[in-house]
C-alpha cells in the first residue's frame, strides 16, 4: 500500500468516526439534557441524606469516611474543589455543600451518556442505546440522587467509563484498554464500594468475546483482575496501614456500629421482599422484563455480551441482600443499572422494530413503554417521600437553634443530631452531641449526662416531636429520654429547648412534658 493510500484510508476512517461521533450525540444529547433539567427541578432542598453532610465535613478536612473503604475518591475529589473554590473565590465552608452538591448535578448528564456509551457497545444501536440511557434517567432514585451531595451519581458515571473502556478492549484486543478499564472499574470503590460486585465482568466478560484457556488470555485475565483488586484496596489499605488520623480507631469504630445494625436487621425472606420492591422503584420496566429479555437473548445468541452484562448487572442488584442497609434505603438498588438497561433497551427496540415499518414510529414507541410506567412509579414514589425529602431542608434551619446555645454545649437533638455535627465541623460552633443510632449510650444516658454536668458542662435537649419517635428504631431512644423527666430538672430556653440541670437545682422548675413524645399517650407523637 502507498503512502497515498494510506492516507486516504486514515483519513476515510477518521471521516466515519466523526459522523458517528455526530449521529452518536443526536440521540445522546436529549436524554443527557432531560436528566439535568430533572435534576435541577428536585435538586435537594440543602445537601441530602445524612451521608452527605458527613461527606461535606470529610471533605472540608480532607479526611475519608469511616465506612468501608472510606470512599476516599469521592471525598478527595470534593476537597479539591473546595481548595479551589476556596482560594479563588474566598466560598465559605458553611456553603461548601452547594459545591459539592452542584457538582454532583453536573455529573448527572455525564453519567448518561457514559451509560449510553456502554449500551451502544453492547448492542450497537444508537436508538437501543439511547433507550437504555432513558430508562436510567427517569429511574426515580437516579433522579433523586442527582440533586444531592451523594455518591449513587459519581459511581455511576465511573462504572459505566471503567465497563466501556473494559469491553472495548476486548473486542478489539487491546490489552492496554482492559487493564486500564479493569483499573477504573477497582478505583470506582473508592467513590462507592457497590463497584466490587462488578468482579465477576472481569472473569465473565472475555469468555464472550472468544477467549480461552490460553496462557495469554489466562494471564491478561488475572492481571486485570489483580489491577482491579489493587486500585479498589490499596487507597485504603495504605491509609489505614499509616493510620493516619487515628484512621483505624475510627474505622473500627463504624465496624462495631455496622455489625450492631446489621443485627437488628438479619437477612430474611421479608429483606427480599424489600428488595425486589426496591428494584420495582428503581426500574419497573427492566425488572418486569427480565424473564423475557434473558430468555430472547439466550435465544438468538446464547453467551453475547449483552447477556452476560445483563447477567453481571441482575448479580450485583440480587447480592446487596446481604447488606443491611437495602432494608431501609432503595438508592442501592441503582448499583446494577448500567449493566442492566441496555439488554431491556435492545429488546424494545428490536420488537417495536419489527411490528412497524417505520423506524422512528417504532423509536417513540419503545420509548412510551419505556417512560410511561417509570413516570407513573416514580411520580407516586415521589408524592410519598416528597416530607421525607423536605424534611432535609431542616439542618439549614437547625443552624438558628444551635446559635442560642452556647459554642460548647452538649446537645441531644435526636433526629438533627446530624445537623449538629455539621454546623460544627464548619466551624461554626464547638458543640458535642449525645447522638442518636450509633452514638446512643443506651442505659447509660443518665450517667453520661451526670458527667457532663459534673464536668461543667451544659446539657440541652430539644424536644421537637419531629426529632424523636416513638416507634421504630427510635423507639428505645424515645423512651430512655422520657424516663429522664424523673431524674433531673429542666430550664426553658426556647419552645423546644431545655436545659437539663441536676435534680436539686431548684431554680429549674419547667416542664418540658416529655410524655408527650411517647405514641401510646393522649396526644403522642404518630
Amino acid at each position: 500500500m502507498t503512502n497515498e493510500s494510506r492516507r486516504e484510508r486514515a483519513t476515510g476512517e477518521k471521516s466515519d468516526s466523526t459522523r458517528r461521533r455526530l449521529t452518536g450525540l443526536a440521540w445522546w444529547m436529549p436524554v443527557a439534557a432531560l436528566s439535568l433539567l430533572l435534576a435541577l427541578i428536585f435538586v435537594d432542598p440543602f445537601a441530602g441524606d445524612w451521608d452527605a453532610l458527613d461527606y461535606t465535613v470529610f471533605a472540608l478536612e480532607g479526611r475519608p469516611s469511616s465506612m468501608l473503604l472510606g470512599r476516599m475518591l469521592f471525598v478527595f475529589f470534593n476537597h479539591g474543589l473546595w481548595r479551589i473554590a476556596h482560594g479563588l473565590f474566598d466560598l465559605p465552608p458553611e456553603r461548601a455543600y452547594l459545591l459539592f452538591k452542584y457538582a454532583v448535578v453536573a455529573q448527572s448528564p455525564l453519567a448518561i451518556i457514559a451509560s449510553w456509551a456502554l449500551a451502544r457497545e453492547l448492542t450497537r444501536s444508537v436508538q437501543a442505546a439511547t433507550l437504555a440511557a432513558l430508562l436510567l434517567a427517569l429511574s426515580p432514585f437516579y433522579i433523586i440522587y442527582s440533586g444531592q451531595a451523594m455518591t449513587e451519581i459519581p459511581a455511576i458515571l465511573l462504572l459505566a467509563i471503567a465497563l466501556t473502556i473494559h469491553l472495548r478492549g476486548l473486542e478489539r484486543a487491546r490489552t492496554s484498554s482492559i487493564l486500564i478499564g479493569a483499573a477504573l472499574l477497582g478505583l470506582g470503590a473508592n467513590v462507592r464500594e457497590a463497584a466490587l460486585v462488578y468482579a465477576p465482568w472481569l472473569v465473565f466478560m472475555p469468555c464472550a468475546f472468544g477467549w480461552r484457556w490460553r496462557m495469554k488470555d489466562l494471564g491478561v485475565t488475572a492481571l486485570a483482575c489483580l489491577l482491579f483488586v489493587l486500585f479498589a484496596f490499596g487507597p485504603f489499605a495504605l491509609w489505614f496501614g499509616l493510620n493516619i488520623g487515628d484512621y483505624r480507631a475510627w474505622w473500627f469504630g463504624w465496624w462495631e456500629t455496622a455489625r450492631a445494625e446489621s443485627a437488628r436487621h438479619p437477612i430474611s425472606l421479608s429483606n427480599m421482599r424489600q428488595l425486589l420492591f426496591y428494584f420495582f422503584i428503581a426500574a419497573p420496566v427492566v425488572l418486569s422484563l427480565i424473564p423475557w429479555t434473558f430468555k430472547d437473548e439466550w435465544r438468538r445468541r446464547g453467551w453475547s455480551p449483552l447477556l452476560i452484562a445483563a447477567c453481571v448487572g441482575l448479580w450485583a442488584n440480587l447480592i446487596l441482600i446481604l447488606h443491611y442497609s437495602v432494608v431501609l434505603n432503595g438508592r442501592y438498588l441503582l448499583t446494577g443499572l448500567p449493566a442492566l438497561v441496555p439488554i431491556t433497551g435492545d429488546y424494545l427496540w428490536r420488537k417495536m422494530r419489527g411490528r412497524s415499518g417505520d423506524e422512528w414510529r417504532a423509536f417513540w414507541r419503545a420509548a412510551a413503554i419505556a417512560a410511561a410506567p417509570t413516570a407513573l412509579v416514580g411520580s407516586i414514589v415521589y408524592i410519598q417521600a416528597k416530607p421525607a425529602l423536605a424534611a432535609h431542608a431542616l439542618p439549614r434551619e437547625y443552624r438558628a437553634r444551635l446559635e442560642l446555645l452556647p459554642p460548647d454545649a452538649v446537645v441531644m437533638a435526636g433526629g438533627q443530631t446530624v445537623s449538629v455535627t455539621f454546623w460544627r465541623g464548619v466551624g461554626l460552633g464547638r458543640w458535642e452531641v449525645i447522638g442518636t443510632g450509633s452514638g446512643w449510650p443506651g442505659p447509660n444516658l443518665p450517667e453520661v449526662i451526670d458527667s457532663y454536668l459534673r464536668a461543667g458542662k451544659r446539657v440541652f435537649v430539644d424536644t421537637d416531636p419531629r426529632l424523636w419517635k416513638g416507634y421504630g428504631w427510635q423507639e428505645e431512644e424515645t423512651r430512655a429520654l422520657v424516663a429522664l423527666q424523673d431524674r433531673f430538672r429542666f430550664r426553658r430556653v426556647t419552645a423546644t429547648i431545655y436545659e437539663i440541670r441536676p435534680r436539686d437545682d431548684l431554680a429549674a422548675q419547667d416542664d418540658p412534658q416529655l410524655w408527650r413524645l411517647l405514641p401510646e399517650r393522649e396526644g403522642g407523637v404518630r
